[in-house]
């Protein structure tokens, strides 16, 4: 049967000295909590973290006999379900009562969850997603249930065209879809949000996007580049750029991210879960990459020495965000120096796979494999295939061969 509990998380301070209180849902040996509305200050708890305001108990316990009697009459149902499904349930029977589902605040929330979880540029798209949509409408409030077709269809519309009028609906879509899965259940004939305007709607394609790779020439000339001791503020992102790009690009394409939290390295190989598909693969996105001789002096040099984490970056820069922008701004002013119109650091990512692909002629396959991608088309074979890390490993260093012109020696025949 389920259970209740009021509570406060002490790792759930605000920045005002405040606490969230929440009711914890316990069904079938696991919790999920559910957001009351109320705060409580220190002066409301004890040293323990226990609710003392007998207001707060009070009302928390009106709550938990709602949360109770829905679960009562439901009590057949309940023995096949979850603890999502039972969170679900209540929270779907419970705004059943309430006037609406604002869903700029849920777009709030959601983005809050974003930047707990370290991802502040998606948070920054559902962010200029929300407040576009706030604009178009005029008010900081919007009904789930007003977007329907022809209102999807007038904000595209007024969407200024490029990337965002495709992105800000993409994002406001995933949004709607997770706000019906948590708020409607469907078997107990709960439906809070019955329209579905993006199964009707044809939502723009996203523009192709920029042509971000630079040329193995040019990604040559980088690598040769000697250290700036003449321009200011270096400490040095000039120099730092330069590094980061060429640790990237001989890491398989690395993206700032993962070279910030990477915690593994032993034998000779930098293992990760790449943090952009860990979520969407069966192996959480596993990668383990062998550190050829050309980057082991720049591994060395940016080395964690408490052992922590691969790389020190942590201790430089507060976020991967913050690294990801001080090599941007390095990497501006090597442009400038070799004749660059526009680099990023996700341009040695790209490069990797151009040159690969199309230079050294290594397959997409294992390209793709190298990039560490989602694959639908591949995933039930995936289950099958242990991974032979040695064949990327050998594709790499062929690359690495062309790019740093590193030509074999022949061997002279012996005569008979």
């Amino acid at each position: 049967m389920a259970t209740f509990k009021a509570l406060v998380l002490k790792h759930q301070q605000r920045k005002d000295g405040t606490f969230f209180v929440k009711i914890r849902l316990t069904h079938r040996g696991k919790s999920k909590f559910i957001n009351t509305g109320l705060s409580v200050t220190k002066d409301d708890i004890t040293k323990s973290y226990k609710i003392k305001n007998h207001s707060i108990i009070d009302d928390t316990e009106k709550m938990i006999r709602k949360y109770r009697n829905i679960c009562n009459k439901h009590a057949t149902a309940l023995k096949g379900m979850d603890v999502g499904q039972v969170f679900s349930m209540i929270t779907a029977a419970e705004t059943t009562e309430t006037a609406t589902i604002d869903i700029v605040e849920y777009g709030r929330r959601h983005i809050s969850n974003l930047i707990a979880c370290g991802k502040r540029k998606t948070s920054d798209n559902y962010r200029s997603a929300l407040n576009n949509l706030t604009a178009f409408v005029g008010r900081e409030n919007i009904d789930i249930n007003e977007i329907t077709a022809k209102f999807l269809k007038e904000w595209i519309a007024y969407i200024d065209g490029g990337r965002a009028k495709s992105l800000y609906p993409s994002c406001i879509r995933k949004l709607h879809n997770d706000a019906k899965k948590e708020y409607n259940v469907e078997e107990l004939g709960i439906i809070k949000i019955p329209l579905s305007p993006f199964s009707v709607v044809k939502l723009p394609k996203e523009p192709p996007p920029r042509d971000i790779d630079i040329t193995v020439k040019q990604v040559r000339a980088m690598f040769k580049l000697e250290d700036a001791t003449d321009i200011k503020n270096v400490n040095n992102r000039y120099n730092f750029a330069r590094d980061m790009f060429m640790l990237s690009f001989c890491l398989w394409g690395t993206n700032a991210k993962d070279l910030y939290e990477c915690t593994d390295f032993k034998d000779g190989r930098i293992t990760y879960n790449r943090a952009k598909t860990k979520d969407r693969r069966d192996d959480g996105a596993k990668i383990s990459i062998k550190v050829e001789t050309e980057i082991m002096p720049l591994v060395e040099k940016y080395r964690d020495k408490t052992g922590e984490r691969v790389f020190c970056f942590y201790q430089m820069y507060s976020d991967p965000d913050t690294f990801n922008a001080a090599i941007g701004k390095g990497l501006r002013q090597i442009r400038e120096v070799i004749g660059i119109d526009y680099l990023v650091f996700y341009s040695a990512r790209h490069s990797f796979a151009t040159i690969a692909t199309n230079d050294v002629k290594t397959d997409k396959y294992t390209v793709h494999q190298m990039l560490n991608h989602v694959d639908g088309k591949m995933k039930i074979t995936d289950r099958y295939i242990r991974k032979d890390w040695t064949v990327f490993d050998k594709a790499n260093r062929k690359l690495l061969d062309y790019v740093f012109e590193k030509k074999k020696k022949k061997t002279a025949k012996r005569k008979v």
